[in-house]
């Protein structure tokens, strides 16, 4: 089993010697930006000046200057996208593989929007939706899957228009380790959305349980009450309370639907290594930390355990 300590000495070993290459290549690509970003700010300041003195002189060279600091930045862009893909699969995929040599590990690859549409959790409509860094595989009986995920809603239109972050973070789905045929959604109090959810409108109702912890962090609603205490046991609300408390209080929420739980823990990038500082043990630490969180998702709900229920 992959434990911290073990962990910690795969990276002084294994990994030290993958980072060194690509150390070298990050600091091509931060050193970019900045001449970049240099150049850039040394022409619109010769712009300012020619404005206030009129010199001509000062505006060509001011103009010639950002459109280089422009080129530059566009390499830096290219290099940049170059620099995370071989950084994602060198390293990783490595800590992944590490993790658990079973799991599949797909840097460019997200949830399927239709996957995310099902799950119910978010009322308003996803008008954009990208993510990356899939992992799939199973952990005993449970088969499960989870990515990054960024969803967004336009808001307004013309020179109104904006958009508006529904959900970034970590969206997961796993079997349960119940049949059940309804649908039932566990929303964090804390949930903005609801500010305008309406019964009405979602064609649910709101399930009242017996446990004032569990009901001071989530609200709960769904298609049939005695489903939804037959999922949410006691037991299983304190678990879920106490995920919460664990992951720091993030505002998690959870939908039962089609025996498969879906969770959506936000958050931000998850496996983004850094252009402009280095790569230390903290940051690794970081990768490997995401997928036991999935782990501590899986154990800490019990989903495998599955007497008298699911094989």
């Amino acid at each position: 089993m992959a434990t911290p300590k073990s962990f910690d000495q795969f990276v002084s070993s294994d990994l030290a010697m993958l980072l060194v290459p690509l150390e070298q290549e990050r600091k091509k690509v931060a050193s970019m930006a900045r001449i970049s970003y240099i150049l850039g700010g040394i022409g619109v300041i010769l712009f300012l000046v020619s404005s206030s003195s009129g010199q001509m002189a000062f505006a060509v060279s001011g103009f010639i200057l950002f459109g280089v600091a422009v080129i530059i930045f566009f390499v830096f862009r290219s290099n940049k996208e170059d620099y995370v893909s071989s950084f994602k699969e060198k390293i990783v995929r490595s800590i992944i593989k590490f993790i658990d040599p079973e799991l599949e590990y797909k840097p460019g690859l997200c949830i399927n929007e239709n996957d995310y549409t099902n799950s119910g959790l978010f009322l308003q409509r996803a008008d954009k939706y990208w993510g990356d860094d899939y992992v799939m595989g199973k952990r005993d009986k449970t088969s499960f899957c989870f990515s990054e995920l960024h969803t967004q809603h336009r808001e307004g239109s013309g020179k109104n228009e904006h958009w508006e972050t529904i959900f970034q973070g970590l969206f997961f789905i796993a079997d349960f380790n119940k049949n059940f045929s309804g649908r039932t959604y566990v929303w964090s109090e804390k949930d903005p959305q609801l500010n305008f959810f309406t019964r009405m409108f979602s064609g649910l109702e709101k399930v009242k349980l017996e446990s004032p912890d569990f009901e001071r962090t989530y609200i709960v609603y769904g298609t049939d009450q005695v489903e939804a205490r037959y999922i949410l046991t006691p037991s299983c609300m304190e678990r879920m309370v106490k995920l919460d408390e664990m992951l720091g209080g993030r505002g998690i929420s959870f939908s039962f639907v089609n025996t498969n739980i879906h969770v959506a823990i936000p958050g931000h990038e998850l496996f983004e290594p850094s252009v402009f500082s280095p790569n230390d043990n903290r940051d690794l630490g970081n990768y490997y930390y995401t997928v036991q969180m999935v782990f501590e998702v899986i154990d800490e709900l019990k989903l495998n355990d599955r007497l008298w229920t699911k094989e």
